[in-house]
């Protein structure tokens, strides 16, 4: 047996060697799959992994031990010609090659499917996203104004202010952020140039108004009416209540029967009445 160390590797580079000459860098590197910049580093007698030592040994004709191949050893099957033809290989090219070409295109094909996965998923995220009234920009005036009769745009405010004395509570709203609300959606009663939008919180009314739902509030609108929802400041802060009329006096009320009615006090503020609450929304 030859030598396995540097003999058989310089045995193994002048066998490139030769077979670059003779057929060319590219097609060699076409045909063991080995990139070019690394079989130009191994003809410069740089090292090289073992594996591509096995590649390139395999597509000359040799044996890894390394030398020449030794009789009696199991040669590679040859690919039928017709074959080779047809998968646009070299006429003396095997069996293994063929193998090779077919596992790089199942991989192309699964990455192929992968990137249709992938295109689907955008395409129904941007539908869905079409399909969901959210928080619309300050810049959608340059983009198409949906119909004033389908849409109302109401600001949100993340904040409010109460002026000293008995003033009227200032909604500070954002100059970045509104709501588009379905038209039908809202009280039959409101104007949209006079609805505000804050975030409610807090269980009292649930399940009608529930802990972060958006509530759009008319301030023109303070009179009292029998069981209305109502945007209410009172000491605990601003909340939304239920007002009902008994033996003369308004009452505060919650819908979620864990929270007690209480009368509406000197102290309490009526803010507006609500025209719309969401997502939740109420009957």
């Amino acid at each position: 047996m030859l030598d396995v160390t540097r003999f058989g590797v310089e045995y193994l580079r002048r066998a490139v060697q030769h077979r670059v000459e003779t057929e060319g860098l590219r097609p060699f590197s076409v045909r063991t799959g080995i990139p070019l910049g690394q079989l130009r580093s191994l003809l410069q007698g740089r090292a090289a992994r073992s594996t591509t030592l096995e590649r390139m040994s395999s597509v000359l004709g040799l044996e890894f031990y390394i030398g020449p191949a030794r009789k009696g050893r199991l040669s590679r099957p040859a690919l039928p010609p017709e074959i080779a033809e047809v998968l646009h290989l070299p006429k003396d090219a095997h069996v293994a090659d063929a193998v090779g070409l077919i596992d790089k295109d199942r991989m192309a094909a699964q990455l192929r499917k992968g990137m249709g996965v992938v295109r689907d998923l955008v395409d129904r995220a941007a539908a869905a996203a079409d399909l969901i009234p959210g928080l619309v920009s300050a810049e959608r005036d340059a983009q198409p104004t949906p119909r004033a009769d389908t849409v109302a745009i109401i600001p949100f405010a993340p904040h409010f202010q109460l002026p000293a004395g008995h003033g009227e509570v200032v909604f500070e709203q954002s100059s970045e952020m509104s709501i588009a609300v379905a038209r039908d959606a809202v009280a039959p009663w409101a104007r949209p140039e006079h609805l505000t939008c804050f975030r409610a919180t807090g269980d009292a009314m649930e399940p009608t108004v529930q802990d972060g739902d958006l509530v759009a509030v008319d301030q023109h609108r303070t009179r009292p009416l029998e069981d209305e929802l109502f945007a209410v400041l009172t000491e605990s802060g601003l909340s939304v209540k239920r007002l009902h009329h008994s033996e003369g006096h308004w009452f505060l009320v919650s819908d979620n029967p864990a929270h007690l009615s209480r009368p509406l006090g000197d102290r309490d503020r009526i803010v507006g009445q609500v025209a719309w609450c969401g997502p939740h929304g109420h009957d």
